[in-house]
């Protein structure tokens, strides 16, 4: 059972310094064959480093990922990730889902570990109220950019997504929703190589809303006044001159630059290996005012200071500035009428100009962020290293807000904040590996610990711009997370391989009785095509076998509910509470190269259960006063086929990648009222939008329910399931070829299975004539048009319903690349690429984009759209040289 205990509560925490693992799986692959590329002459020097995929601790053939596309977004690559942007914002979160949603948690990441260190495990957010039944977007509460911006992607080696049962356990208390793993460059053995890579290009908004033009609107609010036996508020006249009117789009959206600039140094001897680099990118947003700017620097050292003794050292800086308009500037635009004007103030006082908005009404953050690592390696005999890694994580935000001019209100500052975060890291580890018996036999084993010191302060305010009373306020946290593991591995004439993990964690936060969890993990390997009774095996047959357990108890800072709480008459608002879910996980696979190595066909198939314990204490709710276990069930299948092949010159690697989720929420009365258009309900998905279902059209043109109690009326009686905002199926694909000098990379992804809802087209899609419309009003139900889905001219939509959720179904190309070298002499070469990214999307989609998720990295309210910030067309144009 898991005990709920409320975020903040602060106990300290009398257990040694001891750390956590993050890099065991490279000593584990003792004993286990691994195949070179079959086409080792493919060279893609465009390409920035190699993302794979851990399975069964065994490295399988890279996917590659280019420094242009976001990373997070190219994780897509792996069978069963999904990729989330928050929205189209430079610089926007992005929620990253591994094997579907494993969490409750209002902040369900995964774990980012760069260079053997956790990191990023706090998310800035400012002091919001959210109460009961209103959605408040997470860009709004978190006001922090992708922690992956501190990170130039020219500066990184390798991406390695953990999604297994056993290698999630060996991450324990943080391995809850995945781990993604982060190797970045270091020096290179030779005389000092200087290279640099610059680009620069536009973005537009890849798609805008098709909106009625001002005689469509105008002709709209006459006739909502003739059947309300009103006099018409445009004579013919005036329709006539009205024209197209004002695009409240064209006014906010805007072509946009974008430049990046990145110069690497890197060499070294025998003994001493360097790198260092610096990186500029400049980006424009496509909504009017916005902006981002990003400095970053990177350093690392390797020195061999005796035959025994390795020293490692990494440091890195990075700020971003941004502009970030008002959250609602381009929603409150698309509702303006066209008959506006952009210098019309229809109502002095009480209204502010979408554009007065955009310009006026906006924060201005500045984030630092900085990350030291030094770790030695000690090897005290043959085959056992002392391995001791520290490490120090600080971020600081602050950030400035403007306002607009209102009523007596002035323009100008109105606010601002600093937050900061640290954490201190130590990782003291014994590894040991050794074989015996001719190599027959092989054995792993380490023995290691974790300290995570961490803390947080805020301080935040509040006044009248041009006047004193600054009023505000502050806090300040600080929390703990030690753990022990054990990890052994045994290895019989590589055909037979035992790995197993005990871990032993203790976070500060909870109470001495509830403070310590035990997280083990398993796993058996088998090599099968090593079998002497193969006659033909394929060059490698690997199956295996997993299981593991994991929580969130590790992730504070992000690992939290919003629990509905009573508030007087009922539950009125809720509170953040820290949720520690325990996770079991098992799951299985085989992975085959066939052809020569030409052809690699993996197939993994796996069931999670996540359990969390809640006390109900509201004596409105049903079982009040008493504990509730509930369940969020996981089970899924996942597909790669991956292949290089060569038809005379021409090289080539192509991937396919498929994966297929179903989860189930379980609880006999604990229900999460997660938004005004989710609940979660047993024997649902999770993210199950809630409302109405609409039944078409009555005979004059109003809209139909489903009467579910067979009342005769339409209410919150009548509310129902009406599909999941998480998808069920993943797919991808991506292809690299290589002609000549002339290289090619393709990234292409497809999500189905779930449902969107845009809240803009709650009020768009209404005939109600008070605000602008979309074009699907124009085909409205009239006595002489009733063969239509859309309600009567002066209908509103006050209720949610199926009317306005969409399919989220689409087939996305994120990214080509096309590149030539132009010379090359030894390591030397110069080389020009163009890219378009987020090209082409297929699908039915009515808005700027059906991949966005406007709450965030909550699972409970996956698939919103509050259309706030579309997802931009990229082209660019680039060149690296390497001297």
């Amino acid at each position: 059972m898991i005990r709920l205990y409320s975020l903040g509560l602060l106990l300290p925490l009398s257990i040694p310094a001891l750390a956590q693992q993050p890099d065991t799986l490279i000593l584990h692959r003792v004993g286990v064959a691994v195949q070179p590329d079959s086409l080792p002459s493919i060279n893609y020097p465009i390409l920035s480093g190699i993302l794979s995929c851990s399975i069964a601790g065994v490295p399988i053939k890279p996917y590659y990922f280019t420094p242009l596309l976001p990373l997070q977004e190219q994780l897509r690559q792996v069978a069963g990730v999904q990729a989330t942007p928050y929205s189209g914002a430079p610089g926007a979160q992005v929620a990253v889902r591994i094997r579907g949603a494993a969490s409750l948690a209002s902040n369900a990441q995964p774990l980012y570990v760069v260079d053997g260190v956790p990191v990023f495990q706090n998310t800035f957010r400012v002091n919001t109220t959210n109460m009961l039944g209103a959605l408040v977007p997470a860009e709004v509460q978190e006001l922090d950019n992708n922690p992956l911006m501190s990170i130039p992607s020219e500066d990184i080696t390798s991406v390695e997504v953990l999604k297994g049962a056993y290698e999630t356990a060996l991450y324990g208390s943080q391995g809850l929703n995945g781990v993604i793993r982060i190797t970045t460059k270091r020096g290179n053995t030779g005389k000092p190589r200087l290279r640099y890579t610059g680009y620069g290009g536009v973005q537009q908004a890849r798609n805008r809303y098709e909106l009625l033009d001002a005689q469509e609107y105008g002709a709209l609010r006459n006739e909502v006044a003739e059947r309300r036996n009103q006099p018409v508020p445009y004579t013919p006249a005036q329709l006539a001159a009205f024209g197209k009117g004002t695009d409240w789009q064209d006014e906010l959206l805007r072509t946009a630059a974008v430049q990046e600039h990145h110069l690497g140094l890197s060499g070294g001897t025998a003994t001493t290996r360097y790198y260092a680099a610096a990186d500029y990118l400049n980006q424009q947003g496509v909504v009017l005012t916005s902006r981002l700017r990003r400095y970053a620097a990177r350093a690392a050292l390797n020195q061999q200071l005796s035959q025994h003794l390795h020293l490692e050292a990494t440091g890195s800086f990075a700020q971003t500035e941004q502009r970030i308009p008002a959250y609602y500037a381009l929603p409150n635009a698309l509702l303006t009428p066209p008959t506006q004007s952009t210098t019309d103030n229809p109502r002095p006082g009480y209204y502010v100009n979408p554009l007065d908005l955009a310009r006026q009404s906006y924060q201005a953050p500045a984030q630092q962020r900085l990350l030291a690592q030094l770790g030695v390696r000690y090897e005290l005999t043959p085959g056992l290293t002392l391995d001791v890694r520290g490490s120090l994580e600080q971020a600081t935000l602050r950030s400035r807000s403007y306002q607009p001019a209102f009523a007596t209100m002035p323009a100008g500052e109105n606010g601002n904040l600093t937050l900061t975060y640290r954490q201190l890291f130590l990782n003291p580890a014994l590894r040991y590996a050794h074989s015996f018996g001719g190599e027959r036999h092989a054995v792993t084993a380490s023995l290691e610990a974790q300290r995570q010191d961490r803390n947080t302060t805020a301080e935040q305010a509040t006044y009248t711009p041009g006047a004193g009373g600054m009023g505000g306020n502050g806090s300040r946290e600080q929390y703990q997370l030690n753990f022990y593991q054990l990890t052994a591995g045994y290895t019989f004439d590589e055909r037979y391989q035992v790995r197993g993990s005990l871990r032993r964690d203790g976070s500060s936060t909870f109470t001495s009785q509830d403070r310590w969890s035990w997280l083990p993990g398993a796993q058996v390997l088998w090599h099968a095509a090593k079998e002497n009774f193969w006659n033909t095996a394929p060059a490698r047959l690997d199956a295996w076998v997993g299981w593991g357990r994991t929580s969130g108890a590790g992730n504070q800072g992000r690992n939290f509910l919003q629990l509905p709480v009573p508030t007087g008459a009922g539950v009125g608002q809720t509170l953040p509470i820290f949720l520690p879910e325990l996770t079991q996980q098992l799951d299985a696979g085989v992975e085959a190269d066939l052809f020569n190595n030409h052809l690699t066909l993996t197939a993994q198939a796996y069931a999670r259960r996540t359990t969390s314990t809640f006390y109900v204490p509201s004596s409105t709710l049903p079982a009040a006063g008493t504990t509730q276990d509930t369940y969020l069930r996981n089970r899924g299948l996942e597909l790669t086929a991956r292949s290089s092949w060569q038809a005379g010159k021409l090289q080539g690697s192509s991937q396919l990648a498929a994966a297929l989720n179903r989860n189930r929420y379980e609880s006999n009365t604990t229900i999460f009222y997660s938004s005004p258009y989710h609940r979660t309900l047993d024997g649902q998905p999770i993210g199950t939008f809630y409302g109405l279902r609409n039944q078409g059209l009555d005979a004059t043109g109003n809209l139909r329910y489903q009467d579910v109690n067979g009342d005769g009326q339409f209410n919150f009686l009548d509310q129902q399931p009406l599909g999941s905002g998480l998808p069920r199926q993943l797919l991808s694909f991506s292809q690299q070829l290589t002609l000549g000098r002339f290289e090619a990379q393709l990234q292409a992804d497809g999500m189905f299975g779930y449902q969107v809802y845009n809240t803009s087209l709650q009020a768009l899609d209404a005939t109600g004539g008070f605000t602008n419309s979309s074009s699907r009003v124009l085909s409205r139900w009239t006595p002489a048009n009733t063969a239509t889905e859309v309600p009567v001219a002066g209908t509103n939509l006050p209720v949610f319903s199926s009317y306005t959720l969409q399919s989220g179904n689409h087939v996305r190309l994120s990214a080509l690349t096309v590149s030539y070298r132009v010379w090359e002499k030894e390591a030397r070469n110069v080389q020009l690429w163009t890219s378009g990214l987020n090209l082409l999307v297929l699908s039915k989609y009515w808005g700027y984009d059906p991949n966005v998720s406007s709450a965030g990295s909550d699972n409970q309210q996956a698939g919103l759209d509050a259309g706030a910030y579309p997802v931009a067309r990229t082209f660019l144009v680039g060149v690296r040289a390497t001297l």
